[in-house]
């Protein structure tokens, strides 16, 4: 399993030059790690990214989902 933090999530926002026309989506127990366990946040913000946990089951812990943003 990776352990995946801010520092992480940073370095794949740089290498993949994703802007804020995507969010991020991971695994529940690694975005909570990342909020630090306990606090029961709906999502995060990282250099203009918001992160967002999966509630459908569909990525494996370790993993980081790219999700386009739709703007209307």
């Amino acid at each position: 399993m990776k352990n995946i933090d801010l520092a992480t999530i940073k370095n794949f926002i740089l290498t993949n030059a994703l802007n804020e026309n995507v969010m991020l989506m991971l695994h529940p127990s690694n975005f909570n790690k990342l909020v630090k366990a306990g606090k029961k946040v709906k999502a995060l913000c990282i250099s203009g990214i918001n992160i967002i946990p999966d509630e459908n089951n569909e990525i494996n812990e370790g993993e980081i989902d790219v999700l386009e943003v739709k703007f209307n």
